[in-house]
């Protein structure tokens, strides 16, 4: 136990607290602070040339009102501060949606009255997301022109305690969308860096530590003095512990990096700034907000425990890929096709949002080399319900635990091997001489 002890506390010592550990965190908490400050990156170097979309507009609340002219003129007032953004609005007199004609539109506003309720349905067709911001502020000022109809003077001095959500839905093709899906949606983008990061980095460090022990013939003197099956374990259960401490270093970067963009760093060129348009979100969407922050600590839980359990199955088949390698020259083209096998599920998970319900990312899901990254990115774009997650969950728990028990005799048999036999050769050799061991 002594001994297990020692290369445990080696193997963390090897990978916290060393110069590549500082860099890289150095570099994680840049990106974290640059991806925070997107808004004002883009105002920085916008010149103002930005092309409208446009968006009909079908007012079937029977109140009477000019609803285009007081959307154009919260809309302009909006797009002055946000950059990027840009709307014009054209009325449509009539509308089928069943039979949908989307024109030179990028979105369709049919709005309708629940009494002194605007509720307004929204059928888009490739609306920016900026143009979609601004289009849901200019409807909630909107709203309260609705309800502000048939008021005394009275009753209008009660303007300020009118704190009615807007009521709406936002359609795309055949599928409908809360915003609350939306975000998360969005969320799930900026989750799948960290995660992408955090495996490569714990596998990368499991696969290099060892590959150098054997490189340098540190490994004969380490193997005489434990079992294999123990320095096995040491490698895995360091790097898994690098692991939860940069997920929690990561956190912090990001927590960091939030308050220096909200509090620290204002507006661009007077453009809105982070804070500024967080802070508008959230006083005319509070029930949005609400039912995100409810549906983000599972979403969150559900991206923790796949990172774990999808990190410990990546680091037991790097670990044996290493023991197989005589070089590092041997062990980077052995990782090679494992590498890439990576950045599919790296990129399924980046293009959830615009893929959507696609059956082929259901299937990644469910395949291990695959789930860590997909799942909880899908699971946030709401592809994938709860049930779905605990399979996918179950399926990687026993495979990982299935791929230990089969690779743990391959590395006891390949670590003291310094053959040089063509890959898939060599893999066949340490599979028949763990059977024979």
């Amino acid at each position: 136990m002594s001994k297990f002890k020692y290369l445990l506390k080696y193997g963390i010592k090897r990978r916290i607290g060393t110069k590549a550990f500082y860099i890289a965190n150095t570099v994680i908490f840049i990106a974290l602070l640059a991806l925070m400050n997107v808004p004002n990156i883009i105002a920085f170097f916008d010149d103002g040339q930005t092309s409208k979309e446009v968006i009909y507009v079908v007012d079937d609340t029977n109140k009477g009102l000019d609803s285009l002219s007081i959307l154009d003129t919260s809309a302009q007032a909006l797009i002055s501060m946000i950059p990027g953004a840009s709307i014009e609005f054209e009325n449509l007199d009539s509308f089928d949606p069943s039979n949908i004609e989307y024109g030179k539109s990028k979105a369709i506003v049919h709005l309708t009255a629940n009494g002194d309720i605007l509720v307004v349905d929204i059928y888009k067709n490739g609306l920016e997301s900026l143009n979609e911001t601004v289009l849901l502020q200019a409807l909630s000022g909107l709203k309260v022109h609705v309800w502000a109809v048939d008021k005394t003077e009275a009753e209008l001095e009660l303007i300020q305690d009118f704190n009615q959500p807007l009521v709406y839905v936002i359609h795309t093709k055949d599928t409908d969308h809360t915003t609350r899906d939306l975000i998360l949606s969005a969320i799930s983008i900026f989750v799948a860096i960290p995660i992408f990061i955090m495996l490569i980095m714990s596998v990368q460090f499991v696969g290099v530590d060892i590959i150098e022990e054997k490189s340098t013939k540190a490994i004969e003197f380490v193997m005489s003095t434990v079992p294999p099956q123990t320095h096995f374990m040491t490698k895995i259960l360091s790097s898994f512990v690098f692991l939860i401490v940069q997920s929690f270093l990561i956190f912090i970067y990001g927590l960091l990096a939030g308050f220096i963009s909200t509090q620290v760093l204002g507006a661009t060129n007077s453009q809105m700034s982070i804070s500024e348009l967080i802070g508008m979100i959230t006083e005319t969407d509070s029930a949005i907000i609400s039912s995100v922050l409810q549906a983000l600590p599972l979403a969150l839980f559900v991206t923790l425990i796949f990172m774990i359990i999808g990190g410990l199955f990546f680091m037991i088949f790097m670990a044996t890929l290493a023991s197989m390698s005589t070089s590092m020259e041997d062990f980077q083209s052995f990782q090679t096709p494992f590498m890439f096998t990576m950045l599919i599920g790296f990129y399924a998970s980046i293009f959830s949002i615009y893929l959507g319900d696609s059956i082929i990312l259901k299937v990644l899901g469910y395949i291990p080399l695959f789930s860590p990254m997909v799942v909880p990115t899908l699971y946030m774009s709401g592809v994938l319900s709860v049930v779905d997650v605990i399979i996918s969950f179950l399926i990687l728990v026993a495979s990982t635990v299935g791929l230990y028990y089969l690779l743990a005799p391959v590395y006891k048999a390949s670590i003291l091997s310094y053959d040089q036999s063509p890959f898939f050769k060599r893999i066949k050799k340490m599979f028949i001489r763990s059977k024979q061991a």
